[in-house]
């Protein structure tokens, strides 16, 4: 059996309660505050998540806002969505 290295510093253990992620609405884990990659019409962008609204279909829309002042669009389907970068919890006090 290989020996296990000690630990080089002490890591406080956090409560189960900090340890829990948030909720997340949609189907890829998208919440408000996230920073996202979206793929419109073959132009690709980033853009942090202001909110979610479902539609009558079922489906998820996002209003974003794009870090790239250039971009004209403030909405984008979760289909569009490309990567997620989820949003730091808070730590622990």
């Amino acid at each position: 059996m290989p020996d296990v290295q000690p630990a080089l510093i002490e890591v406080p253990e956090t409560p189960a309660a900090a340890r829990e992620a948030p909720k997340r609405v949609t189907s890829k884990g998208i919440a408000a505050g996230d920073i996202v990659e979206v793929d419109k019409r073959g132009r690709r962008f980033h853009a942090l998540v202001t909110e979610l609204a479902q539609q009558e279909s079922g489906r998820f829309e996002l209003v974003v806002r794009p870090l790239d002042s250039r971009i004209s669009w403030r909405t984008a389907s979760v289909r569009e969505v490309v990567t997620v970068w989820r949003k730091a919890r808070a730590a622990a006090a």
